[in-house]
């Protein structure tokens, strides 16, 4: 999956706001904050890695699939559709 996106500014975005997400959580943990906002921010972080891997997986699907020169018409379609799957699946 050596290609991603031509611009990876985005991607490496969300991975450097889901650190920081993280970290926050570290943070939390360690000076014993309350339950609830723990868990707030860690759903948060789930959050933020599901939208990273909704991009990473329909950048793959759009240059393997749906953009491929190699790729029939039928698996063209098929990958489409799958986008399709994956955008309501990890909203």
């Amino acid at each position: 999956m050596a290609h991603l996106h031509e611009d990876n500014s985005k991607l490496l975005a969300r991975v450097r706001r889901l650190k920081g997400q993280l970290e926050g959580v570290e943070k939390m943990l360690v000076e014993g904050a309350d339950c609830y906002p723990v868990l707030q921010n860690a759903a948060a972080c789930r959050g933020a890695f599901n939208a990273l891997m909704r991009e990473l997986i329909l950048d793959h699907v759009e240059h393997h699939l749906v953009h491929s020169d190699e790729a029939s018409k039928e698996i063209r379609d098929t990958g489409k559709e799958i986008q399709e799957i994956v955008k309501s699946f990890l909203k």
